[in-house]
């Protein structure tokens, strides 16, 4: 391992070789592009069953499934032969799944099949000096007792009944064995939810006509834009820091302002009428959200991001409100990104 350190950081000064999962999702596809144009990356390895159909300047494709047998080894042997100082994982669904199975095979089984590649790297090669993992605040849980603000030292308490938070937290706490195993420095960015996209778990509930709330509760919501999420993995890929960053845009809104602003019209229905419907649509594969999902129309779960913005640095471009007219722009097909 000593030996191939000095050769590690002698890289660094020409660009960091970054290797990245989910290539193909939400915020893994946006955060390829920005590494791509990244003048500090030297080399983008693209971890993925499928190679992405946009040109790359800097990218090297690895086929490999990280639920499929011997992964570990297939990516072992690329960290190595590539030189990957930074490994950033963004393999996880944006918005639930009905194969929640094949879901938490990816998310779960296949954040192990990564951990013990990097794990192996550290043990043998290395040439890993940092890992990058997203995360959720859906994890702390929306629930009655929460504090104002949820520091990251708050307990994960969302996924009791909801496989979709569930899987998360689960592959947080592969992370976190991880981290005592190999004291590698790992940065888990638990972001809020997520506009700028409509494939996003956000973008999906904001778009019908009428958006599902519970009766005699409007809970404060928090966004962050896809973009500014990149910014901030973007970020944490060049510090190679260790711990845990809450992660969302400026301000919050209650539920209801939320619905308004984005010219949808508030569905309030007791609690259990809205947990019975949800669920009911979901299982005829109609619906956005399972039943599960009530809690988050329920109750506040607002993040502090206090930390983000003193050790990364990370100052979002989009406060709530613009986020939310980017999303209606986006909606009618006339959506410009920040300058």
């Amino acid at each position: 391992m000593s030996a191939e350190r000095p050769r590690g950081r002698n890289r660094a000064t020409r660009g960091r070789v970054v290797a990245i999962t989910g290539v193909h999702g939400v915020p893994g596809a946006r955060l390829l592009r920005r590494l791509d144009e990244d003048e500090q990356v030297s080399r983008v390895v693209l971890l993925d069953r499928y190679a992405p159909a946009l040109p790359l300047r800097k990218g090297v494709g690895v086929v490999v499934d990280l639920t499929a047998t011997f992964a570990d080894a297939t990516i072992a042997e690329a960290l190595a032969r590539e030189h990957v100082q930074v490994v950033v994982h963004a393999a996880f669904h944006a918005a639930p799944v009905h194969g929640f199975e094949a879901a938490h095979e990816l998310e779960v089984i296949g954040t192990r099949t990564l951990l013990r590649a990097v794990a192996d790297n550290v043990r043998h090669t290395g040439t890993v000096e940092a890992l990058v993992v997203l995360g959720s605040t859906m994890s702390y849980g929306a629930l009655p007792d929460n504090p104002q603000y949820l520091t990251e030292e708050a307990p994960l308490r969302g996924g009791a009944d909801y496989p979709f938070v569930a899987d998360k937290i689960a592959a947080e706490r592969e992370v976190a064995a991880f981290r005592r195993r190999t004291n590698l420095p790992t940065s888990v960015l638990r972001a809020c939810w997520t506009v700028g996209e409509l494939e996003t778990l956000a973008g999906r509930l904001l778009v019908p006509a009428i958006v599902p709330a519970v009766l005699g509760a409007d809970p404060l919501v928090q966004l962050v834009h896809v973009d500014d999420l990149v910014d901030a993995a973007r970020l944490a890929v060049h510090a190679g820091r260790d711990g845990t960053y809450n992660v969302a845009g400026d301000g919050v809104l209650p539920l209801s302002t939320v619905i308004k602003l984005v010219g949808r019209l508030r569905g309030a229905a007791p609690e259990s009428a809205v947990r019975a419907t949800l669920q009911a649509l979901w299982i005829a594969g109609v619906g956005t959200v399972p039943g599960a999902h009530t809690m988050y129309l329920r109750d506040t779960f607002v993040a502090d991001t206090s930390r983000a913005a003193d050790v990364l640095g990370f100052r979002p471009r989009y406060a709530i409100q613009d986020a939310l007219a980017y999303h209606v722009a986006m909606r009618r097909g006339n959506a410009r990104p920040a300058a």
